[in-house]
């Protein structure tokens, strides 16, 4: 079974509003919009695959991402667009906020206020339930 994660990011707006950043793939990877995602390597944990693919995908600083990423204990599993079965865990990240340098995955970036986004961002459903997911964890955290 090939191993996933998906990273949510989650930080406050000068304004002190949540946000959420989100990722457009380039053209060969189709063109939509997502949370940080990528493969798991099969000398790592899932976690450490958390923390590299922010790194990569981002350029946060690897003591950052490690500070503030949580395992959400969510995980979904499908078939890839190749018919392979896909385990994927999410967690998410919730700190300040960074000078944004992504990869060549990925064409632009925008961070979003959390109460104006809704599914159709996104072209997978499990990417909006992970951000979903993440806000309630934020809030039960609260409490």
């Amino acid at each position: 079974m090939k191993r996933k994660v998906q990273v949510v990011i989650l930080t406050e707006s000068p304004e002190q509003e949540l946000e959420v950043l989100v990722l457009k793939t380039n053209k060969e990877r189709g063109a939509f919009w997502q949370n940080v995602t990528g493969s798991v390597d099969s000398d790592e944990s899932f976690q450490e695959a958390a923390y590299r693919e922010l790194v990569e995908e981002t350029g946060i600083d690897v003591r950052n991402a490690q500070s503030h990423v949580q395992d959400l204990e969510t995980e979904f599993f499908f078939d890839d667009r190749k018919n392979r079965k896909v385990q994927e865990k999410v967690y998410f990240y919730h700190g300040p906020r960074w000078n944004i340098e992504i990869c060549g995955e990925h064409t632009e970036y925008e961070w979003l206020k959390v109460n104006s986004i809704d599914a159709s961002k996104y072209k997978y459903p499990s990417n909006y339930h992970a951000l979903v997911k993440s806000l309630e964890k934020i809030i039960k955290d609260k409490e």
